[in-house]
């Protein structure tokens, strides 16, 4: 296991914290609920933006030692929301936040 630096501990922090936005955003609300939803989807959507792009800010020492977390995927997650936003399927954020998100916070979690 890397030792994990200031930055990097920082970064994982805020990811964290990002991810219970998330999740209080979406409290209580179902798929449907948030497909009508355009306020939510856009506070969503701008929060995974956030996530991508710190993690773009981790050591490479730390990247590799997290190998099993999909960083790429994540960074085009970013960038696609980011640039092409009409094209960001809601159903397939929907998945992300209930499913792969919930793993990434544990496996970041897990650092500590």
């Amino acid at each position: 296991m890397v030792e994990l630096s200031r930055r990097d501990e920082t970064i994982t922090r805020k990811i964290i914290r990002e991810i219970e936005t998330i999740n209080r955003f979406i409290a209580e609300m179902s798929e449907p609920e948030f497909l009508a939803d355009d306020k939510t989807q856009r506070a969503v959507t701008m929060t995974l933006i956030n996530i991508g792009e710190l993690s773009k800010a981790y050591t490479e020492d730390f990247l590799d030692s997290k190998k099993n977390i999909p960083w790429k995927a994540i960074q085009a997650t970013r960038n696609i929301a980011a640039h092409n936003y009409e094209v960001v399927d809601m159903s397939i954020v929907w998945d992300t936040i209930k499913v792969s998100l919930p793993l990434l916070q544990k496996e970041l979690e897990n650092v500590f």
